[in-house]
This record gives C-alpha cells, structure tokens and sequence, in this order.
C-alpha cells in the first residue's frame, strides 16, 4: 500500500517540476522531494522503526518515479510539438 503513495508522489513531483525552466532547478527540487516524501513515507508505514535501509528504498521509488515522469512528460511535449 505505502509503495503506491511512494509512486503516486513520485508522478506528482515529476508533473509539478515541468513547469520549472531550470535543470538545476529541476534536479534540486526532484531530489529535495524524493527525500522529503521518501522519509515520510518510511515512516508512516512503521518501516523506519525496523531498518533505515527502508528510508533508501522509498526515497528511490520516489525519485525513480519522478525521473520518469518527467521523462515521459518531455517527450510527450515534444512529440505533440513536432505535430503542430
């Protein structure tokens, strides 16, 4: 259950991030993200009290999930650009 909240604020940080022109701005803001939902994520779902190696696993689903989103976002842009 708590991997789907960790995707879904992934897809939502990868969509919120497209309107920034920057690629540092960008890059800073995925990753501040990625760990601020990362850590909230772990723990919500009780997995920081077993091990911190949770907190490395939802920070990376988190930051997967934008990275691709933000991906995806871009070549759609460019794909509905080149149709025009």
């Amino acid at each position: 259950m708590y991997e789907v909240l960790a995707l879904l604020s992934g897809v939502i940080i990868g969509l919120m991030t497209q309107h920034l022109h920057s690629i540092q701005l960008k890059s800073a803001m995925v990753i501040i993200g990625s760990v601020a939902v990362g850590a909230i994520v772990s723990f919500v779902s009780g997995e920081l009290a077993r091990s911190w190696a949770y907190l490395v696993l939802d920070i990376a689903q988190v930051l997967i999930a934008a990275g691709v989103t933000m991906v995806l976002v871009a070549g759609w842009r460019h794909w509905s650009a080149r149709l025009r």
